[in-house]
């Protein structure tokens, strides 16, 4: 029986995809296992990379392109794992053993969505978790907060930059650079919302569990880089830029609220 599907939607990202596959040789040794690449943009060669590296992968191509939760929910509906991984092209396995995080999972029912220690390209620890956002917090990351030489302690709050991660911790929400949840969840729930079409459909996916009583949580002791690009951040009032705002609005509207109350949440 097949443990784990890895899922990567490429769009466009060929530069970067063959170093993402060439790592989960190692990452996934020891694991029942599939790859599925689905190629958002049917360009051709994501396809002939994937077959290149890893030609027992499993290859998708969309017809036209779609959002992220929709290709990701696809994806997930062809898999036969029972875990899934979200995976993003712009990734790559460093340390760690995916064994290990699996069996959290298997010791933490009560955990839905299991995040690892992102590093940037030189090592450094990246922060890829958060508290779920507000709307002062959604206001000042859109009026560049990140850039600000000193930022407002609530917003520091929200960023977690005050929470140091050395073993694994409950978080409100990781990046959907990397999402390890059950398969079963996943499809119960109704996967990610595919109204999201960029941006916000990880905050989503990660509170809809929680309204469940199911946490998120970060496992330190696996590790991937992440080329993150932060394209919305980097051009202020752009495409990407306006993407972000419109989805954050949208996740503000259905969950109807604006200050929004703490969870309370177990540690791990």
């Amino acid at each position: 029986m097949t443990r784990l599907s890895v899922i990567i939607v490429s769009h466009g990202h060929e530069a970067m995809l063959a170093g993402c596959l060439g790592s989960l040789a190692v990452a996934l040794r020891g694991i029942e296992s599939e790859v599925i690449l689905l190629d958002n943009l049917a360009l051709g060669r994501a396809q002939q990379t994937l077959y290149t590296i890893l030609p027992e992968g499993r290859f998708i191509e969309n017809a036209k392109p779609q959002g992220f939760a929709e290709n990701a929910n696809r994806a997930a509906l062809a898999a036969a794992g029972r875990y899934l991984l979200f995976l993003n092209p712009d990734t790559e396995y460093s340390r760690g053993s995916m064994a290990a995080a699996l069996e959290f999972l298997d010791d933490n029912p009560d955990i839905a969505v299991l995040g690892c220690r992102m590093l940037n390209p030189d090592g450094s620890p990246q922060q890829n978790c958060r508290r779920f956002p507000t709307l002062p917090v959604i206001l000042a990351r859109g009026l560049g907060a990140d850039q600000w030489p000193r930022r407002p302690r609530f917003y520091r709050r929200r960023m977690m930059e005050d929470v140091a991660i050395t073993r694994p911790v409950r978080v409100d929400w990781v990046f959907g650079a990397f999402l390890l949840v059950r398969r079963a969840q996943f499809l119960a729930i109704g996967g990610m919302d595919p109204k999201f079409r960029l941006y916000y459909e990880d905050v989503d996916l990660c509170y809809r569990f929680r309204c469940r009583r199911l946490d998120t949580a970060v496992f330190p002791e696996l590790e991937f880089f992440h080329r993150h690009m932060r394209s919305s951040a980097s051009r202020p009032f752009g495409a990407l830029w306006r993407w972000h705002v419109r989805s954050s609005g949208r996740f503000l509207r259905k969950h109807g609220y604006l200050f929004r109350p703490e969870f309370r949440s177990r540690q791990a």
